[in-house]
């Protein structure tokens, strides 16, 4: 147990130093391309557009790091099984989970090209209700050893709360289905290992108002692949659990560009539909539980791989940062 634990620990603390981290990262040829498409270089109406293109760019992950979350069954990597026979477990949690991010300032953007463009940072929160439901209780190895090839069906139902005065235009909410395999059941000797894979779909996010007069605005939904592979162990009344994370998300983006002072708004793409963004992205969290009979109170810590982007006036962002949740857990 002892050496699973490390093995793990040791895997979380190598993903989350940011030396291994792919750093710098470049526009999406699709995006920046329908900016050389409508403008021309070294205009304001280009810089603005670029710096549309990298907003969008840096808050899906962002945005997507909420939505996927850590821990699928917050505070413990064992499978449930079933009670008896075929009559299933349940474990059915709540969690309010924090975010930090930052973008360039599309919302006031400088008429001159000499001038800075500023930047804007802002607070996102996300409420999610999760639901697992054991459907097989796997294969037992030994006294103390069960759960081999156990299935948990997964659920979720998120609302990401964004600020309307950051220059959002509204909230969004989100649905989630998945499945988690059991490798070993948590017993007095052993530690609870599982692997798990989740599909979220995601409504819109409206970013800026060009009709109210803001330079520039873009509107994007979200589709997360989220892999899992988690390992926890309780100690009588506390609990610990490290959570590794692969994520991919997808958008389909569409932009309005409106250069100042007084620069006509333009659509992109030009035949009003969409065009796709695909990011991916590692990640490590570690769960802290208190145990009351079958309630686990559980906080979440988490950390996103991070890239950067640099703006048309070579001001540096990243996309990727520290993910924290509180939430509770009831096992039936």
């Amino acid at each position: 147990m002892r050496r699973a634990i490390l093995v793990l620990a040791v895997s979380a603390l190598v993903l989350a130093n940011p030396a291994p981290a792919r750093g710098q990262e470049s526009l999406d040829p699709g995006l920046i391309d329908l900016c050389q498409d409508a403008f021309l270089p070294d205009t304001n109406g280009y810089d603005l557009c670029h710096d549309a293109v990298a907003s969008a760019q840096l808050l899906q992950p962002q945005l997507g790091m909420l939505l996927s979350g850590g821990n699928p069954v917050l505070g413990t990597a064992s499978p449930i099984g079933t009670k008896f026979r075929f009559m299933p477990r349940f474990n059915i949690g709540g969690r309010v989970g924090f975010g930090r991010a930052a973008i360039p300032d599309l919302l006031d953007y400088p008429e001159n090209r000499g001038d800075p463009t500023g930047s804007r940072s802002f607070s996102i929160t996300v409420a999610q209700l999760d639901l697992s439901v054991g459907v097989f209780e796997g294969l037992r190895l030994g006294t103390t050893l069960g759960g081999l090839a156990s299935v948990e069906v997964l659920a979720s139902l998120a609302a990401i709360m964004l600020p309307d005065g950051a220059g959002f235009q509204g909230n969004a909410t989100g649905v989630g289905l998945g499945a988690r395999v059991g490798i070993l059941r948590e017993s007095f000797t052993a530690p609870g290992i599982s692997i798990s894979g989740m599909y979220k779909w995601h409504g819109r996010v409206d970013y800026g108002d060009t009709a109210e007069g803001d330079a520039a605005s873009f509107e994007m939904d979200m589709e997360a692949l989220s892999l899992r592979a988690g390992l926890s162990k309780s100690f009588v009344s506390f609990g610990l659990a490290l959570t590794l994370g692969y994520d991919s998300y997808w958008s389909d983006l569409a932009f309005v560009i409106s250069p100042p002072p007084a620069g006509p708004p333009v659509a992109l793409p030009a035949d009003a539909g969409t065009v796709g963004l695909q990011t991916e992205r590692w990640s490590a969290f570690l769960d802290f539980s208190y145990i009351v009979l079958y309630f686990n109170i559980v906080a979440e810590v988490g950390w996103q791989e991070e890239e950067g982007l640099t703006s048309s006036r070579e001001d540096e962002f990243e996309s990727g940062n520290f993910l924290g949740s509180l939430g509770i857990r009831l096992t039936l």
